[in-house]
């Protein structure tokens, strides 16, 4: 089962001046090298928007984003099913839209979600039992 994976957590395992860097870096590496992740067609945009606005440099930036558009990351188009779902999950657990995609996809992947997010855990374990959460 192809784990869903939290852009912040992928951000905060490649920049080591992130809070949660070691967490990060431990969660992202808990899957084998050869081992995708599912991510939304937004993470591209998501990882390349928060790098460039920590400052990184274009270098480092364009590296990321080509291994982003590699094969370890399978994106899911936002379709009209994930945006349903994200929806719903918004409204029940009250959250931010990008987290809210997450975790829909999770579910309708029925896959576990990578994450780091305390708020987003808590929000949505009783309200979506069938979610699977992998935390450092």
């Amino acid at each position: 089962m192809i784990p869903v994976l939290d852009a912040s957590v992928f951000v905060a395992a490649i920049s080591p001046t992130e809070r949660h860097h070691l967490r990060a870096r431990d969660l992202f590496e808990s899957q084998p090298d050869a081992e995708p992740f599912l991510v939304p067609a937004l993470f591209r945009l998501e990882v390349v928007s928060a790098l460039y606005r920590r400052g990184e440099s274009a270098a480092l930036v364009e590296t990321v984003d080509a291994i982003v558009r590699g094969p370890r990351f399978h994106a899911r188009p936002l379709d009209g099913a994930l945006l349903e779902r994200s929806v719903e999950v918004a409204r029940v657990a009250r959250l931010r839209a990008y987290d809210a995609v997450y975790v829909a996809l999770a579910l309708l992947a029925d896959s576990p979600l990578l994450t780091l997010d305390a708020e987003v855990v808590e929000r949505c374990s009783a309200r979506f039992a069938e979610l699977r959460v992998i935390r450092a």
